[in-house]
């Protein structure tokens, strides 16, 4: 009874000593007002970010683009220009009486976007021999460039860089989109973007050679909407119903056969709709899934070959279920095309899935091989099949007719011969980064036994200080300044956006270190919560911390909310990426500027090179964080808001806990410094930054309550040793 007594007495005298026997937080308090004069002035830098917005460009009028400080850049020495006229749409550039170069503009011609959801405009030429005279980008909405003086030099200084570069080639003196540092998704877009541009320009302006016999154009370009695609029969469509089917099926002597999708109750009720169209031709392909990707996928064609474009809505769709078995040789087995009593049909690898298109449930590419006998300029009919099984099995077709309209069939025109490969700018950008994610690879390889060895470097406090501080300075400084690898609630709403947008693979691998570090994040997120990427991968964040530790270092007053309070300003986080999402996504604030919550433009990519309200604002929010253990990642950050919904989702709890965690013993709640620690002893993940300083404290046997009263307990246990034994010895 002694002993239990003297235990439970040493007990609550470890778990009730005043916060300095805790080596809690003894740092000076500031008062709360200090704090509300920070978040005014946030709301005025914020509020003089929205004023700076930029405005929306809009196409045409091409000539009252082209300023003396433009041509200056895209032809210089110009004499005299023609009118914009053509198509696609340019203006000849004179020097006596030829034409030197062609000016035109991205925006007009194939509205290119790059990392915005804005199409940007780059006004460029090119010569008749087919090479960049100049290019200078007018407007864009580009996030990590507008509003940044200094990139926005880079930018200039990248595309009039271009000039002299053929519009297949690379030229000696070309700059790599890396010269835009932290932008080079925009700057590869750019480019390519004047390139493919420039092809289009020149196709039906500079002769090739003559056609002998009627040949699909496949080169010329114009845009067109999708009903004016209808209308000249370039697209066609039909729509079938319940009541057809079934018609059908019992003209075939199938009057109730088994439908792979049963027929709906209402005769008038949608079957399928399903639409098609030659695909080949820029202007129909070009159209229908935008420009860039169609390049993209013409790049893959081998020469000669031709692909068909269909489309579906409704129960019925056009893929079937076969075509990914094996065992069924992996056939489309409702669709086929008839051509002059000739069937062809499509198996696995002649489909390309086409993504978002006009909200159609089903839409795809179709390949035909060069040597498959079809030929595009004949009339041919695409047949949809229904399969009906049980007694009286039948199948059944319902067709549409198609010819490709006369205005896309050349006779004497030309045709240019055939041209090398372009690579794509995702694999360009894979190939330029070979170095950095190698290093990227082993920082990560390096987070990962750190979480998987926490329990044994948690047991060495010097060391856990060394690994912890060690690291975040690397993410800083190699990750953030050097790499500018840092992700943000951009990249959030790009992913999200881009299936509706411009869905294509090349734009998820655009960047290939923030593409590594989102599948990263991903996946440790649903793991083990969001405090992999804010506590360890995020460069702001680790800067405010390095900063906070230097800041307590020298004994500068801190300051923590009562959980109460708390509780409420950590709903800023959620309101602020609820409000970022909403207006940007609904293009309710198409500039962007709402990002600007963010300062990691400022901070990091940038390295505090923008214009004075920006810098006040990110200088702000450190200066918060001085008094404040990361205030802005836990009270504002947006992306932070975003991951600590889906936290809630994670499936492993790797941070230790004791039955008297909370009750009575408060250390590890007192020692977090993001306060992520309830008063019941409870984690809450979502706030957890996976710090490891409460795993720190739970493995001190001199410091935490329980371990230090079990070896008090031990030692009490074994007692003195008897005297008489003591006498005996000597």
């Amino acid at each position: 009874m002694a002993v239990s007594a003297l235990a439970a007495t040493a007990r609550m005298r470890m778990c009730n000593r005043p916060p300095a026997e805790h080596h809690a937080d003894t740092r000076p308090r500031l008062a709360r007002p200090r704090l509300m004069q920070w978040l005014g002035r946030i709301a005025i830098a914020l509020v003089a970010l929205l004023i700076a917005a930029p405005a929306i460009a809009e196409k045409g009028k091409l000539r009252e683009r082209l300023t003396p400080e433009v041509m200056a850049v895209v032809f210089p020495g110009a004499e005299r220009l023609g009118p914009e006229e053509g198509t696609p749409p340019a203006i000849a550039v004179f020097k006596g009486d030829k034409v030197a170069a062609y000016v035109f503009s991205t925006l007009d011609i194939v509205a290119a976007t790059g990392y915005s959801t804005t199409p940007f405009d780059v006004i460029a030429g090119v010569d008749p021999d087919g090479r960049i005279t100049g290019a200078k980008v007018v407007f864009h909405n580009e996030n990590y460039i507008v509003h940044d003086r200094v990139r926005q030099r880079l930018l200039d200084t990248f595309l009039a860089r271009e000039a002299g570069r053929p519009v297949r080639g690379t030229p000696a003196n070309a700059l790599p989109p890396d010269f835009v540092a932290g932008a080079t998704i925009s700057a590869r877009a750019m480019r390519a973007a004047v390139l493919a541009t420039a092809a289009l320009v020149l196709r039906p302006r500079v002769a090739g050679t003559a056609v002998t016999v009627p040949t699909v154009d496949v080169e010329s370009y114009t845009a067109k909407s999708f009903d004016e695609l209808m209308a000249e029969g370039a697209v066609v469509r039909r729509r079938v119903t319940s009541g057809e089917v079934a018609e059908v099926l019992a003209q075939a002597g199938a009057p109730n056969p088994r439908l792979e999708v049963p027929l709906r109750a209402k005769g008038e009720d949608l079957y399928i709709e399903f639409m098609t169209g030659l695909f080949t031709p820029a202007t129909i392909g070009g159209n229908l899934i935008g420009l860039p990707k169609f390049e993209d996928y013409k790049r893959d064609m081998p020469s000669g070959a031709q692909a068909i474009f269909i489309a579906s809505n409704g129960p019925y769709d056009i893929l079937g279920t076969k075509y990914f078995r094996e065992s069924e040789g992996h056939r489309f087995d409702r669709l086929r095309v008839v051509q002059e009593g000739r069937t062809f049909g499509f198996v696995q690898d002649n489909y390309t899935y086409a993504a978002g298109f006009r909200g159609q449930q089903n839409a795809g590419v179709f390949a035909l091989a060069p040597g498959s006998g079809f030929d595009p300029v004949k009339p041919w009919r695409l047949e949809l099949l229904v399969h009906g099984t049980g007694a009286t099995p039948a199948t059944v077709a319902f067709g549409i007719d198609y010819k490709v309209p006369d205005a896309l069939v050349l006779l004497p025109a030309a045709s240019e011969p055939e041209e090398p490969a372009a690579v794509a700018p995702w694999v360009e950008a894979w190939s330029d980064a070979r170095l950095n994610v190698a290093i990227l690879t082993v920082l990560l390889v390096t987070l990962t036994l750190i979480f998987a060895f926490q329990a044994t470097l948690a047991r060495h406090r010097l060391a856990h200080r060394l690994v912890r501080n060690g690291f975040l300075a690397i993410v800083l400084v190699w990750l953030g300044w050097t790499a500018g690898a840092q992700l943000s609630i951009v990249h959030v709403m790009n992913y999200l956006m881009a299936p509706f947008k411009h869905f294509e693979i090349g734009f998820y691998l655009a960047e290939p270190l923030i593409i590594i570090i989102a599948v990263y994040t991903l996946i440790s997120l649903f793991l083990i919560g969001r405090g992999v990427f804010c506590g360890w991968l995020c460069p702001f964040g680790a800067m405010q911390e390095l900063l906070g530790q230097v800041s307590r270092a020298l004994r500068v007053p801190q300051w923590n909310p009562s959980h109460a309070l708390e509780k409420r300003l950590w709903m800023g986080k959620y309101i602020a990426a609820g409000a970022v999402l909403l207006l940007v996504m609904t293009e309710i604030d198409p500039s962007g500027a709402t990002i600007e919550v963010e300062p990691f433009k400022t901070a990091i990519t940038s390295k505090f090179t923008r214009a004075w309200p920006y810098l006040i604002y990110a200088g702000a929010l450190l200066a918060i964080g001085l008094f404040s253990e990361r205030a802005y990642c836990r009270f504002l950050c947006p992306l932070g808001g975003v991951l600590a919904a889906l936290d809630r989702l994670h499936l492993l709890n790797l941070l230790k806990r004791r039955p008297e965690c909370g009750s009575p013993c408060h250390l590890c709640e007192r020692s977090c410094p993001v306060r992520a620690i309830e008063p019941t002893g409870k984690i809450k993940t979502a706030e957890c930054f996976q710090c490891l300083d409460c795993q720190v404290e739970y493995y001190d046997d001199k410091r935490c309550p329980p371990l230090v009263w079990a070896a008090k307990l031990r030692e009490e246990t074994k007692g003195p040793k008897p005297a008489a034994a003591m006498v005996d010895h000597a």
